[in-house]
Parts: structure tokens; sequence; C-alpha cells
């Protein structure tokens, strides 16, 4: 299903885009906005549909020893997950002819399709796939916070968008540790004063930017 919507979504707004952008960077720069506008078309259909009223079953919460610290099982059960699906697209990306494609795509999009790829092929693929993603995500998000309105995604988007300028956004290995770091810095913030948890992630972005502008592994 997440792969459907992907495919007409790309169709219906992002393939346009690709043929009014004369470069990758402004194909990225109308993309970022276009998609910040559709989260709040779709925040605002699903409020309507479903209404604003937090919804959600706890799932997995009993409780389990790890590193001298007690967590709950959906927590771990998202970390091992996630872990999977990272290495999986890690492996897909860097040793199938499809994922060095949509490398391509990005890098050199002229070049890639002078060796006789069809970008717009890649664009729908990659889209779709960036959908199936999302989708895991939110159930790994639903799994640990349950009660969730239409409106909880915005806040994990940001924190989508910070991962990524911590780490650069053609670096793997950099995404991922920046992660890590957000993820450890807000569970640290919330042992010591939960208020000040969702600060200490633009702490962060502020700080890396002042210190380490190149990004984390900046080249």
């Amino acid at each position: 299903m997440a792969c459907i919507l992907g495919v007409l979504l790309q169709v219906a707004v992002f393939r346009g885009l690709i043929h009014l952008s004369p470069s990758a960077e402004e194909l990225e720069f109308k993309s970022l906005f276009a998609c910040f506008g559709l989260i709040y078309i779709i925040q605002n259909l699903l409020a309507n549909i479903f209404g604003t009223s937090p919804i959600g079953v706890p799932y997995l919460m009993e409780g389990i020893s790890l590193l001298g610290e007690r967590f709950k099982m959906n927590m771990v059960v998202a970390v091992v997950l996630s872990v999977l699906i990272n290495a999986i697209m890690y492996v897909f990306m860097r040793s199938t002819k499809l994922g060095l494609a949509m490398r391509a795509t990005v890098e050199e999009p002229v070049g890639t399709q002078l060796v006789g790829v069809d970008i717009l092929r890649v664009h729908l693929v990659s889209f779709s796939i960036g959908c199936l993603t999302a989708m895991l995500a939110g159930s790994m998000v639903y799994l640990v916070y349950p009660n969730l309105t239409p409106y909880s995604g915005t806040f994990y988007t940001i924190i989508a968008l910070i991962t990524l300028i911590l780490g650069g956004r053609r670096n793997f290995l950099g995404s991922v540790v920046g992660a890590f770091i957000l993820g450890w810095s807000y569970y640290a913030m919330l042992k010591f004063k939960a208020a000040l948890a969702d600060s200490i992630i633009y702490v962060i972005l502020i700080a890396i930017l002042i210190i380490r502008p190149k990004e984390l592994f900046g080249r």
C-alpha cells in the first residue's frame, strides 16, 4: 500500500518537478518544499477523518534489562528492526544495479541518462521505497509511542532532517552516527529533565553547525 501511494504521489506531484528543475540541487530544493506541503495536507485530511484525539494500543510493554538499564520490549524490537532495515538498504544501495542507478541519478543525472538509465523510472522506484521505509518507521514509532495523533509525524520529520544535516545527505555512516547521537542524547535528557528533551535535539544541531559545519564526516 505504501509503495502504491508512493507511485501515485510521485507521478502526480514530483514528476512535474523533475521536468521543471534544470539541476539536481534545484530539484531537491523544490521537492523539500513540496514534501512539507504534502505533510500538512495529509495531516489535515487524517485529522478530519479520524479526529485529533490520541489513539493507540500499547504493545510489548513488558520490561527487559540491558546494559544496566531497564527498557521496554517494544523499544528493543524497534532498535533491532531499525538496524536490520538500515543494513538491508545499505546492501541494496551499494550492491545492486538499481541501487547504483539511484546513487548515480542523485550524483550526476545527465551523465546517468547518457549511459542509458531511465531516470524517471529510477525516481519512481526511489520514491516508492522512500514511502515504504517511512511507513516502517511510522510503525516503529507507533510501537514505542502508541498515543499518537495525525500531527505527531512533524516532529519525527524534523528529527530526520536534522539527522541528515549532522551526517550528510550522501553519507550513510554519518547519518547512522548522527541518529545514534540524537537518540541517546534525547534518551539521556528524558532521564534527566523530560521537559527539555525536545530542546536537546536543536541544541545539538546548532552546536554541529557552529563546530562542525561540514557535517560529522564532512569531506
